[in-house]
C-alpha cells in the first residue's frame, strides 16, 4: 500500500474542507459528521470519502484498466442548472457527482467542489452489475444449460463444498444458499473478513496472502441453493471466476473487453489481490461518465439474452426464493443478474454509500450518482437519495 503519510493528510484535510462549502450551519453540520468520526476501519464518515475519491492511495491493492481504443463519449445536450433547493438536497445527500443522460445526451450534472466528470470514485456493489456485464457474452453464449450448471463444475476448487453445489445462474441472482453476513460496522462479519483477503485491506500477518478459495467459500449452509435468497460477496466473485473458466482466459480480459464495448472514456481501476483476483464484488473506481454508459447498453442492446432477462425479469410470488428478496427490498419488484427491477421500464444498481445507477427505458434516461454517505448503508440517506433521484427523474 502506498504509505506517503505527508500527501494521505493533506488529501483528508483538502477533501474535508472542500466538501464544507455552504452555510455556516452546514459547515458545522458537516464538521460534526466527518470530523468526529472515530470509526477508523469502515466504510463511513470522512474516511468513505477519502476511499471512494483516491482508492488508489487508501485501498492496498489493485490495477489500472485502459480506456477503449474506440471511446464512446454522450453528446452534451442542453444542459440545464439544478434548482438551489435541489442543489442543497444533493448537497445534503452527500453526493459527490451526478449526471443525467438524456436520448444519450448529458442534460444535467451535480458535482462536489473539487470532483469533476473524469475523476474516478468506487462504484461499491453497483459495480456487481458491471461483473454480470462483463459475463454477458459468456451468459448469452452458454445459454440456460450452461447457467443451470453448477459452479464446481466450471470450478473444481469448489468440489465437495456446498458453495460449489449452487449454479451458474443462482449465483447471478444471489440464490445461493451460504450463510452471509453484510455489515461494515463490525469487523467480524464476512464482508469485513473478506477485506484483506480482496485486496481492500492490508494483509493479515497470521495468514498472509489467501485467495477467496481458502475460506470465503467456507460459511454455513444458511438454506438450500434455489430456495433462499443471501446478498452476498461471493457470489458475485464465484460468477467472475466460472466466467473466466468458461472462457478459458482470465476474468481481466473480460473486464477489459467489457469497458471497450462500453466506450470507456477514461483510465479506470480495480482492486485486486495477491492472486491477481479481482474485487468483482464492488472493487471498480471509474468515472462517473464510464458508470452510466452501462445504463446506455442496457437501453440500446436489443440482441443479448442478458439485456432480456433483466428487464423481462418477474418476481414470481410462488418463487420461495424471490419471496425472501422481496420481504428484504420491498421497494423492488424483482432482482436478476445483480439488477433490481423497479417497475416494468426501471431497473437500478445499487452501492454502498450511495451508489446509484438508475435506468429508464420509458424515458430513455440513465441517472449516474457517486455519494459518500455518512453512514455507509444508512438507510435515512438511501431514502433521501432515492427521492431525489425520483425528483430528478420527473424532471425529464
Amino acid at each position: 500500500m502506498k504509505t506517503n503519510i505527508l500527501r494521505s493528510g493533506m488529501i483528508a484535510l483538502w477533501l474535508i474542507l472542500a466538501y464544507q462549502v455552504g452555510s455556516a450551519a452546514e459547515i458545522a453540520t458537516r464538521s460534526k459528521n466527518y470530523i468526529d468520526d472515530t470509526r477508523d476501519n469502515y466504510f463511513s464518515g470522512w474516511k468513505a470519502l477519502i476511499t471512494n475519491a483516491y482508492p488508489t492511495d487508501v485501498l492496498e491493492s489493485g490495477r489500472w484498466f485502459h480506456p477503449s481504443p474506440t471511446p464512446k463519449a454522450f453528446a452534451e445536450g442542453n444542459i440545464k442548472p439544478f434548482s438551489i433547493e435541489l442543489r442543497a438536497k444533493l448537497r445534503n445527500n452527500s453526493t459527490d457527482g451526478l449526471i443525467v443522460v438524456k436520448d444519450d445526451a448529458i442534460v444535467g450534472q451535480y458535482f462536489r467542489y473539487g470532483f469533476g466528470s473524469d475523476d474516478i470514485h468506487l462504484v461499491q456493489s453497483t459495480g456487481k452489475v458491471f461483473t454480470s456485464f462483463a459475463i454477458q457474452p459468456v451468459y448469452d453464449r452458454i445459454g440456460t444449460k450452461g447457467l443451470n450448471q453448477s459452479l464446481s463444475s466450471y470450478l473444481p476448487k469448489l468440489k465437495g463444498k456446498f458453495f460449489g453445489e449452487a449454479t451458474l445462474a443462482q449465483t447471478l441472482d444471489m440464490k445461493n444458499g451460504m450463510e452471509w453476513t453484510e455489515n461494515y460496522e463490525d469487523p467480524t462479519t464476512a464482508t469485513m473478513l473478506s477485506g484483506p483477503v480482496a485486496g481492500w485491506d492490508p494483509i493479515d500477518p497470521k495468514k498472509g496472502a489467501e485467495s477467496w478459495y481458502e475460506r470465503m467459500f467456507d460459511f454455513p449452509k444458511y438454506g438450500d441453493h434455489g430456495k433462499t435468497w443471501v446478498y452476498n460477496n461471493s457470489s458475485v466473485i464465484a460468477a467472475s471466476l466460472a466466467a473466466a473458466a468458461i472462457d478459458e482466459r482470465p476474468f481481466s480480459e473480460l473486464v477489459q473487453d467489457s469497458y471497450n464495448t462500453l466506450g470507456f472514456e477514461d483510465r479506470s481501476w480495480y482492486v485486486s489481490n495477491a492472486f491477481n483476483e479481482l474485487s468483482a464484488e464492488g472493487g471498480q473506481a471509474m468515472s462517473i461518465r464510464d458508470h452510466a454508459k452501462l445504463g446506455r447498453f442496457m437501453l440500446k442492446t436489443s440482441d443479448s439474452a442478458y439485456v432480456d432477462d433483466v428487464w423481462d425479469m418477474i418476481g414470481d410470488k410462488n418463487d420461495q426464493a424471490v419471496m425472501v428478496f422481496l420481504k428484504k427490498y420491498p421497494f423492488a419488484k424483482a432482482y436478476k443478474n445483480y439488477w433490481y427491477k423497479l417497475d416494468d421500464n426501471v431497473i437500478l444498481a445499487l452501492g454502498s454509500s450511495g451508489q446509484f445507477l438508475y435506468v429508464d427505458r420509458s424515458k430513455n434516461l440513465i441517472i449516474s450518482k457517486f455519494s459518500s454517505y455518512v453512514e455507509g448503508q444508512g438507510l435515512g440517506e438511501f431514502a433521501e437519495g432515492f427521492s431525489i433521484i425520483a425528483e430528478i427523474a420527473a424532471l425529464y
